[in-house]
């Protein structure tokens, strides 16, 4: 993944510009983050609490935290951060993208959940980039998601980082998108 590292800022690490100019810093997930990552899902639209949990999530619980700020030898999870200095909001969560290992132990699967005012300016790209690159560190061989059929921005994502396509035969309206690491 490319990014660009802003002079003189004091922001730790790595910034990356997205399509809209607005810059982020993408890093693998501290256990502190839990607070971070509760706002950006629980100020998610219905619609795209939809698309990534399947369903869709109210509050999110303690365990569901545990879950996506997890990074182990079965897990690997970033956080995508922006900055709001102007207003006093400060540090704060736009995207996370995680993944799980198959008991397998061979193949992972992955979601990503973008805030909603950050879609459609490339964060999902990077954020997704991440883990397919996390994953073949991890010396996995397939990266994997189910999503709903009707999920259009996954789909277009999705396969131009070149992962397959393929419906579930047991659910019409669900999809697995692919993408073999070898």
């Amino acid at each position: 993944m490319t990014g660009t590292t802003e002079k003189g800022s004091t922001w730790p690490g790595e910034t990356y510009t997205l399509h809209d100019g607005r810059q982020v810093l993408i890093r693998p997930v501290k256990d502190t983050d839990g607070e971070l990552e509760k706002a950006l899902v629980e100020g998610l639209s219905a619609d795209s609490s939809r698309m990534r949990f399947l369903g869709g999530i109210g509050q999110v619980s303690r365990q569901l935290m545990k879950i996506l700020s997890d990074n182990d030898s079965q897990h690997e999870a970033f956080i995508a951060l922006a900055r709001d200095e102007e207003s006093g909001r400060g540090e704060y969560a736009v995207g996370v993208a995680n993944f799980a290992c198959d008991p397998d132990g061979h193949s992972c699967e992955c979601a990503v959940v973008v805030a909603d005012d950050w879609q459609n300016a490339g964060l999902g790209k990077h954020l997704l980039q991440e883990l397919v690159d996390a994953a073949k560190q991890d010396g996995l061989d397939e990266i994997y998601s189910i999503e709903s059929a009707g999920n259009n921005a996954i789909d277009h994502l999705a396969r131009e980082l070149g992962f397959a396509c393929t419906s579930d035969p047991r659910d019409y309206t669900m999809v697995r998108y692919s993408l073999n690491l070898h």
